[in-house]
């Protein structure tokens, strides 16, 4: 996919080329949702056909492509939007033949623009709201209400002992056996979402480096069984990006995340962003057993066409 012509500007497909120079931006902007990091958009850009372009200097686009949709769409714009650009947005998207959506908008973006935000029907996708934590509480894991995690951690170190090593591109090809082994013992559908995360996955173990990427690794009798990849996403807040364990060790994705956590306390992170549930309803029960202090709402945003009334 090459340049594309869109909303008056021209967007390029996002590129390891281009890492040096959006990752400074988006550093400078960082966002409350994950999504909006360089790892981000350069893994999942093969399902998204992420596009990118300055609309000016101190403001991003990004475009996409979303599922049962052949037209171009928005990630929410980042940086510091200018009236005049906005403007121009908004009269591009009434001279389009379809409703202009941007996806993974913030609270905070709305409330900041309210002015643009007025001209699009705003619905929070409750699927992609974010999962944050402290760091802290998840890496001592102490209080009542952690009663029962302490407890599978317990199980855990009466059957077997563990030892953590940081992930790095020295050692990615350990998470390569425990995707193996986790294919070859649970044989799950590999399709739909799954395909697509496990391909982010490859993709992001193949640049770990190039991604900025920061990982831990867990081995059972010097055997790889459980990883997390994961990077800051602001000054305080990290995100998890991927977390694998194997399952017939008991209570070992309580052990990959608790000492997740440890390390990522250790580096002085306040927060933990554990990204979105998409709906899944085990997925959301697990998230919430590790009691957020906050669910970030994602909001999709859709174009008003006059005389048009959107629904669903």
């Amino acid at each position: 996919m090459g340049i594309l012509s869109f909303l008056g500007f021209e967007f390029s497909p996002v590129k390891l080329d281009d890492r040096r120079i959006l990752t400074g931006f988006l550093e400078r902007y960082p966002q409350p949702l994950t999504g909006y990091t360089f790892a981000a958009l350069a893994a999942w850009k093969p399902f998204f056909h992420y596009g990118w372009t300055f609309a000016e200097p101190d403001a991003a686009l990004i475009s996409c492509v979303l599922d049962n949709d052949l037209h171009p769409h928005l990630l929410q714009p980042i940086g510091l939007l200018a009236p005049a650009a906005m403007r121009a947005i908004i009269d591009e998207a009434a001279d389009l033949p379809y409703s202009l959506r941007i996806i993974g908008v913030s609270e905070r973006f709305i409330k900041e623009n309210p002015d643009f935000a007025g001209h699009f029907a705003a619905r929070e996708d409750r699927a992609v709201s974010n999962y944050v934590y402290s760091a802290e509480a998840l890496a001592k894991l102490a209080g009542r209400k952690y009663a029962k995690k302490r407890n599978l951690l317990a199980q855990a170190a009466g059957l077997y002992s563990w030892s953590c090593q940081a992930l790095t591109s020295a050692n990615t090809e350990k998470c390569h056996l425990v995707l193996k082994t986790i294919l070859e013992e649970e044989r799950p559908l590999v399709e739909g979402m799954l395909e697509r995360e496990l391909a982010a996955l490859e993709f992001t173990l193949r640049h770990f480096d190039d991604l900025h990427q920061q990982g831990l690794l867990i081995s059972v009798e010097d055997k790889p069984v459980a990883f997390s990849i994961y990077e800051a996403i602001s000054p305080s807040t990290v995100a998890i990006h991927f977390e694998r364990a194997l399952r017939r060790y008991k209570g070992l994705y309580q052990v990959i995340n608790c000492e997740t956590a440890k390390v990522i306390a250790a580096q002085g992170y306040e927060f933990i962003n554990r990204e979105e549930d998409l709906g899944d309803p085990g997925l959301r029960d697990a998230k919430m057993s590790y009691h957020p202090i906050e669910i970030l709402p994602a909001y999709e945003l859709r174009f008003k066409i006059p005389g048009f009334t959107l629904t669903g």
